[in-house]
């Protein structure tokens, strides 16, 4: 990571979100703008300049070729790992098919990072912030459809806690024993 480099994008990181919400879905410069967010979201330093595209980068995770919805992930995965974020990443409207992607039949780089991010989301929700985020999430937030009273969540973690991959289990463990 080279900070200096880092804070000579900062000002073009509007434009860069907006190429990447933009561009043909699944070219090369789509693909190149999510790895430089990607980059520069590896510290929390820009995150609150990246957060504002993240509804976006929800609907190109669900119509984008794999190699997008990794870069994608990967992005979510580093916002979701500050916990200031927490709140308004549980508020938003996932993708519909964002439960379906937990089939272990899936690409292992995709499971594996979307188990990263709801792992990172789980652990920094505090138990007394989780009434507060409740109240105020929708019925179709990400907050409901990982935490809700019906989540199918439990269910597809349990079947992934006997797959092969070691670091899947471990994910899927990360999520079913953190208490809220």
């Amino acid at each position: 990571m080279n900070v200096p480099n880092q804070e000579q994008i900062t000002v073009y990181l509007p434009r860069i979100q907006e190429i990447v919400n933009t561009a043909p879905r699944n070219s090369d410069l789509q693909l190149a703008g999510l790895r430089l967010l990607t980059n520069m979201s590896v510290t929390n330093i820009y995150h609150h300049a990246i957060i504002s595209s993240v509804p976006q980068f929800l609907q190109i995770l669900e119509d984008g070729s794999e190699l997008v919805q990794i870069q994608v992930l990967k992005v979510l995965v580093n916002l979701s790992a500050n916990s200031h974020l927490t709140k308004h990443l549980l508020t938003l409207k996932p993708p519909s098919s964002f439960i379906s992607l937990f089939d272990s039949c899936n690409n292992r780089d995709i499971l594996l990072r979307q188990l990263i991010f709801i792992a990172n989301l789980k652990e920094n929700l505090k138990k007394e912030a989780q009434e507060d985020i409740q109240c105020i999430c929708a019925d179709d937030s990400f907050y409901s459809l990982l935490f809700g009273n019906s989540s199918l969540l439990p269910q597809k973690l349990a079947s992934l806690l006997l797959h092969q991959d070691a670091d899947m289990k471990l994910q899927a463990a990360r999520i079913l024993t953190r208490p809220f």
